[in-house]
């Protein structure tokens, strides 16, 4: 997907200072072209890939900042590998950076209070010509409420939210031609102003998608407006299907809900196809678990669902908790020069490492299996409502088959000696 982020600074970033940007996903790094300056976004998984980065750009003289979510969680590891870091969310501090690197004058760390939403417009032509996904992004609010134990969400933004304009927010989407995925980490959080901005969405007659949790379910008022907003989908963070495992993840919102056929009716009586989430590895889980929950999917005909086994991302209270018990297989897991994606780096209560992504990887494929594409597809109130959705529904579904292959195993970071 379009990396926002990166937009958003480019939009806050003076006309008179030349930019180049490149995504390490898509294509080649240019480390010889001429620069001043270095910024890098990091996730954990992405730490030591950025690390790498900065490493050669530094050996050039050339000075770097590192930002985002893990230097945000831990600076001092950051600070490490960089001249800079930024702390929290960038954009107050944007200009400031800018500043101090035109005089040879960056500071060790930037940060911020929390910055007022209003007046973000994120320059997307810094995109170039690159072909990202069938969305584009927009964020009409920042951070989450909840207290999910795993979630860095919470950590980074201390469990506040905090929300755009929605005059911003429609006039940013009426500029834009393909369908939208508002990134919000629960863009129903505060129904009234949902309301608003689906009022506002239906003159435009744009399709759309969000995160929202299942509570926003018991109002079906609010269903039916988003539906003619736009809303195409939701995604839903189930997680569990278990009471105890909610418990134990700090998922209480899902406690509320807890007749998840009742909800999913609901979004699907309104024409509003469901991603549904999960998580497994906590100490209830067993190889049952992962039956119940596929089987649970395939009758719910779910547009996507996601079979995730639990992360320890630093700066959570699920981190702190697994290196208390002693239970990280690694406490620095990120760094590992073997570190793949899709492993499991801790202990599980009931299965091995191995075996909890196994299960992972294996339920993964059975959903986006062919079988399951044609159980599902029979789903003519949300999935394929109309051809066009009936094709989308195809075409994402095969895309995500390849998908759970290519990304299985994929390095952290470039084996020593690759460039």
């Amino acid at each position: 997907m379009e990396p926002l982020g990166i937009a958003m600074l480019s939009g806050l970033t003076p006309r008179e200072v030349r930019r180049t940007f490149f995504d390490d996903r898509l294509e080649a790094i240019d480390y010889a072209a001429p620069t001043d300056l270095v910024c890098l976004t990091v996730e954990t998984y992405t730490a030591r890939r950025a690390y790498q980065i900065a490493a050669r750009y530094r050996a050039r003289g050339v000075p770097v900042v590192l930002g985002g979510f893990h230097p945000t969680l831990l600076p001092e590891e950051a600070a490490r590998h960089a001249d800079a870091v930024v702390v929290g969310e960038a954009e107050p501090v944007w200009s400031a950076v800018l500043a101090d690197a035109a005089q040879g004058k960056l500071r060790a760390r930037y940060e911020a209070a929390r910055p007022s939403l209003e007046g973000l417009r994120p320059d997307r032509s810094i995109f170039g010509q690159r072909r990202y996904g069938m969305v584009s992004l927009v964020e009409t609010s920042r951070g989450c409420r909840f207290h999910c134990e795993f979630c860095s969400i919470s950590a980074m933004f201390r469990r506040s939210c905090r929300e755009r304009p929605v005059a911003e927010v429609v006039e940013e989407v009426r500029r834009l031609r393909k369908p939208v995925f508002f990134v919000d980490d629960n863009v129903g959080s505060d129904p009234v102003r949902l309301r608003q901005l689906c009022e506002a969405l239906i003159p435009l007659r744009r399709s759309w998608i969000g995160q929202v949790s299942l509570h926003i379910a018991a109002d079906r008022e609010l269903l039916g407006l988003m539906r003619r907003s736009g809303c195409e989908g939701v995604l839903i963070g189930f997680e569990s299907l278990d009471a105890p495992t909610l418990t134990a993840m700090g998922k209480t919102v899902n406690l509320g809900a807890r007749d998840y056929p009742h909800a999913i009716r609901a979004f699907r009586d309104h024409g509003l196809a469901i991603y549904a989430t999960f998580v497994f590895g906590y100490d209830h889980d067993t190889p049952e678990t992962f039956r119940r929950v596929y089987e649970f999917a395939l009758e719910q005909r779910f547009f996507f669902t996601a079979f995730n086994h639990l992360v320890p991302f630093p700066g959570t209270p699920l981190y702190e908790r697994m290196a208390a018990e002693g239970r990280l297989l690694s406490p620095h897991w990120w760094l590992e020069p073997e570190g793949r994606f899709g492993e499991v780096v801790f202990q599980p209560a009931q299965l091995s490492p191995r075996l909890l992504a196994d299960l992972c990887e294996e339920h993964r494929r059975r959903f986006y299996s062919l079988a399951s594409l044609a159980r599902r597809a029979t789903d003519l109130r949300a999935n394929c409502r109309t051809p066009y959705k009936a094709l989308v529904f195809l075409a994402q579904n095969l895309l995500h088959q390849r998908e759970v292959v290519r990304r299985q195993g994929l390095p952290f970071g470039l084996t020593e000696g690759a460039s």
